[in-house]
Protein backbone atom coordinates (compact mmCIF):
# COMPACT_ATOMS: atom_id res chain seq x y z
CA UNK A 1 0.00 0.00 0.00
CA UNK A 2 1.36 3.39 -0.98
CA UNK A 3 0.47 6.42 1.10
CA UNK A 4 0.81 9.98 -0.19
CA UNK A 5 3.45 9.85 -2.95
CA UNK A 6 5.57 13.00 -3.24
CA UNK A 7 5.13 14.88 -6.49
CA UNK A 8 8.25 16.73 -7.75
CA UNK A 9 6.18 19.86 -8.32
CA UNK A 10 5.71 20.25 -4.56
CA UNK A 11 9.45 20.36 -3.79
CA UNK A 12 9.76 23.90 -2.47
CA UNK A 13 13.03 25.32 -1.22
CA UNK A 14 12.90 26.16 2.47
CA UNK A 15 14.11 29.72 1.96
CA UNK A 16 11.23 30.39 -0.47
CA UNK A 17 8.74 29.19 2.12
CA UNK A 18 10.18 31.42 4.79
CA UNK A 19 10.05 34.45 2.45
CA UNK A 20 6.42 33.76 1.59
CA UNK A 21 5.22 32.93 5.08
CA UNK A 22 4.30 36.47 6.00
CA UNK A 23 1.98 36.70 3.00
CA UNK A 24 0.64 33.17 2.73
CA UNK A 25 0.32 31.75 6.22
CA UNK A 26 -3.34 31.41 7.16
CA UNK A 27 -5.03 30.12 10.27
CA UNK A 28 -8.14 29.23 8.22
CA UNK A 29 -8.85 25.54 8.67
CA UNK A 30 -10.53 25.31 5.28
CA UNK A 31 -8.22 27.61 3.30
CA UNK A 32 -8.15 26.44 -0.31
CA UNK A 33 -4.76 24.91 -1.25
CA UNK A 34 -4.49 26.87 -4.49
CA UNK A 35 -5.04 30.22 -2.78
CA UNK A 36 -3.03 29.33 0.32
CA UNK A 37 -0.02 27.14 -0.61
CA UNK A 38 1.29 27.51 2.95
CA UNK A 39 -0.92 27.51 6.06
CA UNK A 40 -0.58 27.59 9.82
CA UNK A 41 -2.72 25.11 11.76
CA UNK A 42 -3.38 24.33 15.37
CA UNK A 43 -2.48 20.79 16.45
CA UNK A 44 -5.05 18.09 17.03
CA UNK A 45 -6.67 14.95 15.68
CA UNK A 46 -7.46 15.59 12.01
CA UNK A 47 -9.34 12.34 11.29
CA UNK A 48 -13.12 12.69 11.14
CA UNK A 49 -15.45 10.37 13.03
CA UNK A 50 -17.13 7.72 10.84
CA UNK A 51 -20.72 8.83 11.48
CA UNK A 52 -22.10 8.47 7.97
CA UNK A 53 -25.67 9.08 6.81
CA UNK A 54 -26.91 7.86 3.43
CA UNK A 55 -27.93 10.94 1.38
CA UNK A 56 -28.15 9.54 -2.16
CA UNK A 57 -28.33 6.12 -3.76
CA UNK A 58 -29.45 4.22 -6.80
CA UNK A 59 -29.77 0.43 -6.60
CA UNK A 60 -30.77 0.25 -10.30
CA UNK A 61 -33.85 -1.86 -9.72
CA UNK A 62 -36.68 -1.97 -12.23
CA UNK A 63 -36.63 -1.74 -15.99
CA UNK A 64 -36.08 1.99 -16.55
CA UNK A 65 -33.23 4.28 -15.61
CA UNK A 66 -34.19 6.94 -13.05
CA UNK A 67 -33.70 10.05 -15.19
CA UNK A 68 -34.57 12.24 -12.21
CA UNK A 69 -31.15 11.18 -10.88
CA UNK A 70 -29.09 10.68 -14.03
CA UNK A 71 -28.21 12.26 -17.35
CA UNK A 72 -26.72 10.15 -20.15
CA UNK A 73 -24.47 12.93 -21.39
CA UNK A 74 -22.13 15.60 -20.03
CA UNK A 75 -24.10 18.81 -19.25
CA UNK A 76 -21.30 21.11 -20.36
CA UNK A 77 -23.29 23.12 -22.92
CA UNK A 78 -25.60 26.11 -22.68
CA UNK A 79 -28.63 23.88 -23.20
CA UNK A 80 -26.88 20.85 -21.69
CA UNK A 81 -27.00 18.46 -24.67
CA UNK A 82 -26.40 20.61 -27.72
CA UNK A 83 -22.65 20.84 -28.36
CA UNK A 84 -19.71 18.68 -29.39
CA UNK A 85 -18.46 17.78 -25.92
CA UNK A 86 -21.80 16.82 -24.37
CA UNK A 87 -21.46 13.41 -26.06
CA UNK A 88 -17.76 13.23 -26.86
CA UNK A 89 -16.19 14.78 -23.74
CA UNK A 90 -12.52 13.77 -24.13
CA UNK A 91 -12.51 13.86 -27.92
CA UNK A 92 -10.31 12.96 -29.75
CA UNK A 93 -8.29 11.19 -27.03
CA UNK A 94 -11.51 9.39 -26.04
CA UNK A 95 -12.81 8.15 -29.38
CA UNK A 96 -16.41 7.29 -28.48
CA UNK A 97 -19.71 9.05 -29.03
CA UNK A 98 -21.89 8.60 -25.93
CA UNK A 99 -25.41 7.39 -26.71
CA UNK A 100 -28.46 6.82 -24.53
CA UNK A 101 -29.04 3.30 -25.86
CA UNK A 102 -25.62 2.17 -24.62
CA UNK A 103 -26.92 2.52 -21.05
CA UNK A 104 -29.13 -0.52 -20.46
CA UNK A 105 -31.09 -1.52 -17.37
CA UNK A 106 -31.04 -5.29 -16.90
CA UNK A 107 -34.23 -5.63 -14.83
CA UNK A 108 -32.22 -7.64 -12.30
CA UNK A 109 -30.84 -4.85 -10.11
CA UNK A 110 -27.97 -3.68 -12.31
CA UNK A 111 -27.33 -1.29 -15.18
CA UNK A 112 -24.90 -2.00 -18.00
CA UNK A 113 -22.78 0.53 -19.85
CA UNK A 114 -21.71 -0.99 -23.15
CA UNK A 115 -18.89 0.11 -25.46
CA UNK A 116 -19.08 -1.27 -28.98
CA UNK A 117 -17.95 -0.83 -32.54
CA UNK A 118 -20.45 -0.24 -35.34
CA UNK A 119 -21.16 1.94 -38.36
CA UNK A 120 -19.55 5.38 -38.35
CA UNK A 121 -21.77 7.93 -36.57
CA UNK A 122 -21.67 11.70 -36.39
CA UNK A 123 -22.04 14.11 -33.46
CA UNK A 124 -21.36 17.70 -34.48
CA UNK A 125 -17.82 17.63 -35.93
CA UNK A 126 -16.94 14.23 -34.41
CA UNK A 127 -17.18 11.04 -36.47
CA UNK A 128 -16.60 7.66 -34.88
CA UNK A 129 -17.38 4.00 -35.30
CA UNK A 130 -17.18 3.57 -31.51
CA UNK A 131 -20.04 4.29 -29.11
CA UNK A 132 -20.44 3.92 -25.36
CA UNK A 133 -22.51 5.17 -22.44
CA UNK A 134 -22.23 7.55 -19.50
CA UNK A 135 -24.12 8.31 -16.29
CA UNK A 136 -23.79 11.86 -14.94
CA UNK A 137 -25.64 12.75 -11.74
CA UNK A 138 -28.12 15.60 -11.79
CA UNK A 139 -27.06 16.41 -8.21
CA UNK A 140 -23.77 17.65 -6.78
CA UNK A 141 -22.24 16.69 -3.46
CA UNK A 142 -19.70 18.09 -1.05
CA UNK A 143 -17.27 16.10 1.06
CA UNK A 144 -18.41 12.60 1.94
CA UNK A 145 -18.18 8.90 1.17
CA UNK A 146 -18.81 7.82 -2.42
CA UNK A 147 -19.00 4.18 -3.44
CA UNK A 148 -19.88 2.12 -6.48
CA UNK A 149 -20.20 -1.65 -6.65
CA UNK A 150 -19.44 -2.66 -10.20
CA UNK A 151 -17.77 -5.18 -12.47
CA UNK A 152 -15.28 -3.79 -14.96
CA UNK A 153 -14.88 -5.40 -18.37
CA UNK A 154 -12.11 -7.82 -19.18
CA UNK A 155 -9.37 -5.96 -21.01
CA UNK A 156 -6.32 -7.48 -22.61
CA UNK A 157 -5.43 -4.37 -24.61
CA UNK A 158 -4.66 -0.71 -24.01
CA UNK A 159 -7.89 0.89 -25.20
CA UNK A 160 -10.78 0.40 -22.74
CA UNK A 161 -11.27 3.20 -20.19
CA UNK A 162 -13.87 2.36 -17.48
CA UNK A 163 -14.12 5.00 -14.75
CA UNK A 164 -16.03 6.09 -11.63
CA UNK A 165 -15.17 9.68 -10.69
CA UNK A 166 -16.23 13.03 -9.27
CA UNK A 167 -15.88 16.36 -11.04
CA UNK A 168 -16.98 19.95 -10.70
CA UNK A 169 -16.81 23.10 -8.66
CA UNK A 170 -16.34 26.67 -9.73
CA UNK A 171 -13.26 28.85 -10.15
CA UNK A 172 -10.85 25.96 -10.53
CA UNK A 173 -12.59 22.60 -10.81
CA UNK A 174 -11.70 19.60 -8.69
CA UNK A 175 -11.61 15.97 -9.80
CA UNK A 176 -11.37 12.75 -7.81
CA UNK A 177 -10.83 9.60 -9.87
CA UNK A 178 -12.04 6.80 -7.61
CA UNK A 179 -11.68 4.04 -10.21
CA UNK A 180 -9.98 4.21 -13.57
CA UNK A 181 -8.43 1.61 -15.79
CA UNK A 182 -6.69 4.04 -18.10
CA UNK A 183 -6.12 2.12 -21.30
CA UNK A 184 -4.44 -0.74 -19.45
CA UNK A 185 -5.22 -4.41 -18.86
CA UNK A 186 -7.94 -4.95 -16.26
CA UNK A 187 -5.49 -5.69 -13.44
CA UNK A 188 -4.22 -2.08 -13.45
CA UNK A 189 -6.06 0.17 -10.99
CA UNK A 190 -5.59 3.93 -11.28
CA UNK A 191 -6.54 6.71 -8.81
CA UNK A 192 -6.04 10.47 -9.05
CA UNK A 193 -6.68 13.97 -7.77
CA UNK A 194 -6.69 16.85 -10.26
CA UNK A 195 -7.11 20.60 -9.84
CA UNK A 196 -7.94 22.71 -12.89
CA UNK A 197 -7.41 26.30 -13.97
CA UNK A 198 -10.03 29.02 -13.46
CA UNK A 199 -11.95 27.98 -16.58
CA UNK A 200 -11.86 24.26 -15.72
CA UNK A 201 -10.40 23.26 -19.08
CA UNK A 202 -6.76 22.54 -18.19
CA UNK A 203 -5.20 20.63 -15.31
CA UNK A 204 -2.92 22.72 -13.08
CA UNK A 205 -1.93 20.10 -10.49
CA UNK A 206 -2.24 16.33 -10.16
CA UNK A 207 -1.52 13.51 -7.77
CA UNK A 208 -2.06 10.09 -9.29
CA UNK A 209 -0.84 6.53 -9.37
CA UNK A 210 -1.40 3.11 -10.90
CA UNK A 211 -1.00 -0.20 -9.11
CA UNK A 212 -1.09 -3.78 -10.35
CA UNK A 213 -3.68 -5.91 -8.58
CA UNK A 214 -5.52 -9.11 -9.40
CA UNK A 215 -7.73 -8.96 -12.50
CA UNK A 216 -10.57 -6.67 -11.41
CA UNK A 217 -12.88 -8.07 -14.08
CA UNK A 218 -13.12 -11.33 -12.13
CA UNK A 219 -16.15 -10.18 -10.12
CA UNK A 220 -18.02 -7.21 -8.69
CA UNK A 221 -15.94 -5.01 -6.38
CA UNK A 222 -16.79 -1.98 -4.25
CA UNK A 223 -14.75 1.10 -5.20
CA UNK A 224 -14.93 3.85 -2.60
CA UNK A 225 -13.47 7.16 -1.60
CA UNK A 226 -13.79 8.92 1.75
CA UNK A 227 -13.18 12.62 1.14
CA UNK A 228 -12.86 14.82 4.19
CA UNK A 229 -11.13 18.08 5.05
CA UNK A 230 -7.63 16.64 5.40
CA UNK A 231 -7.51 13.30 3.56
CA UNK A 232 -8.91 11.52 0.52
CA UNK A 233 -8.84 7.79 1.21
CA UNK A 234 -9.27 5.27 -1.63
CA UNK A 235 -10.63 1.78 -0.94
CA UNK A 236 -11.34 -1.42 -2.84
CA UNK A 237 -13.66 -3.81 -0.99
CA UNK A 238 -13.04 -1.89 2.27
CA UNK A 239 -9.25 -2.24 1.98
CA UNK A 240 -7.37 1.08 1.99
CA UNK A 241 -5.19 1.16 -1.14
CA UNK A 242 -4.09 4.81 -1.13
CA UNK A 243 -4.28 7.92 1.03
CA UNK A 244 -3.97 11.40 -0.46
CA UNK A 245 -2.99 14.03 2.10
CA UNK A 246 -3.87 17.69 2.13
CA UNK A 247 -0.66 18.76 3.86
CA UNK A 248 3.10 18.20 3.68
CA UNK A 249 5.59 19.32 6.29
CA UNK A 250 8.40 21.78 5.50
CA UNK A 251 10.67 18.87 4.54
CA UNK A 252 8.09 17.82 1.95
CA UNK A 253 6.95 14.75 3.89
CA UNK A 254 3.25 13.84 3.70
CA UNK A 255 1.20 14.39 6.85
CA UNK A 256 -0.69 11.10 6.84
CA UNK A 257 -1.41 10.44 10.52
CA UNK A 258 -4.47 11.61 12.45
CA UNK A 259 -2.58 13.45 15.18
CA UNK A 260 -0.95 16.53 13.69
CA UNK A 261 1.31 18.91 15.65
CA UNK A 262 0.56 22.60 15.30
CA UNK A 263 2.77 24.49 12.89
CA UNK A 264 3.39 25.60 9.32
CA UNK A 265 2.55 23.22 6.45
CA UNK A 266 2.63 23.08 2.66
CA UNK A 267 -0.72 22.34 1.03
CA UNK A 268 -1.12 19.70 -1.67
CA UNK A 269 -2.03 21.73 -4.78
CA UNK A 270 -4.01 18.83 -6.25
CA UNK A 271 -6.27 18.49 -3.20
CA UNK A 272 -9.97 19.20 -3.86
CA UNK A 273 -11.34 22.62 -3.03
CA UNK A 274 -12.87 22.35 0.42
CA UNK A 275 -16.23 23.85 -0.52
CA UNK A 276 -16.46 22.18 -3.93
CA UNK A 277 -19.63 20.35 -4.88
CA UNK A 278 -18.92 17.58 -7.35
CA UNK A 279 -21.01 15.52 -9.77
CA UNK A 280 -20.85 11.73 -9.90
CA UNK A 281 -19.81 10.29 -13.25
CA UNK A 282 -19.49 6.67 -14.28
CA UNK A 283 -18.90 5.39 -17.77
CA UNK A 284 -16.54 3.82 -20.23
CA UNK A 285 -14.45 5.43 -22.92
CA UNK A 286 -12.17 4.00 -25.58
CA UNK A 287 -8.69 5.49 -25.64
CA UNK A 288 -7.00 6.31 -28.91
CA UNK A 289 -3.69 4.72 -29.77
CA UNK A 290 -0.94 4.35 -32.30
CA UNK A 291 -2.69 1.55 -34.17
CA UNK A 292 -6.35 2.57 -33.93
CA UNK A 293 -8.45 5.57 -34.87
CA UNK A 294 -12.06 6.72 -34.50
CA UNK A 295 -12.95 5.49 -37.99
CA UNK A 296 -12.39 1.90 -36.91
CA UNK A 297 -8.93 1.08 -38.15
CA UNK A 298 -6.38 0.10 -38.96
CA UNK A 299 -6.07 -2.41 -36.10
CA UNK A 300 -8.98 -4.16 -34.39
CA UNK A 301 -9.61 -3.36 -30.72
CA UNK A 302 -10.04 -6.64 -28.84
CA UNK A 303 -12.57 -7.22 -26.06
CA UNK A 304 -15.41 -5.36 -27.81
CA UNK A 305 -18.25 -5.15 -27.10
CA UNK A 306 -17.23 -4.43 -23.50
CA UNK A 307 -19.57 -4.02 -20.53
CA UNK A 308 -19.21 -2.08 -17.29
CA UNK A 309 -21.98 -3.45 -15.03
CA UNK A 310 -23.06 -1.41 -11.99
CA UNK A 311 -24.88 -2.85 -9.00
CA UNK A 312 -25.29 0.35 -6.96
CA UNK A 313 -23.97 3.87 -6.34
CA UNK A 314 -24.25 5.39 -2.84
CA UNK A 315 -23.27 8.66 -1.19
CA UNK A 316 -22.90 9.22 2.55
CA UNK A 317 -22.19 12.43 4.44
CA UNK A 318 -21.64 13.42 8.05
Amino acid sequence: MTLCPIHPRWTIALYAIVINMALQVSAQGIADPVRHPVIAVEGGNFCEAPDWTLVFNDEFTGDDLDTDKWLRFYPYCWNQDDCLYSRTHGWPRDMVIYKDENVQMTGHGTVKIIARKGPVQQWYSASSSYTSGILHSRFKFGRGRFECRCKVPKSTSHYLWPAFWLFGGNDGCSEIDILEITADPSNHYHHALHRYNSTCDEIDASEEGTMELHDLSDDFHVYRVDWDMWFVNFYIDDALVHRSCRMYDLLNRPVSECDVPGGIYIQNQAFPAQEAELSIIVGMGIHDGLYVNAMGGPATIPDLPATLEIDYIRVYQH
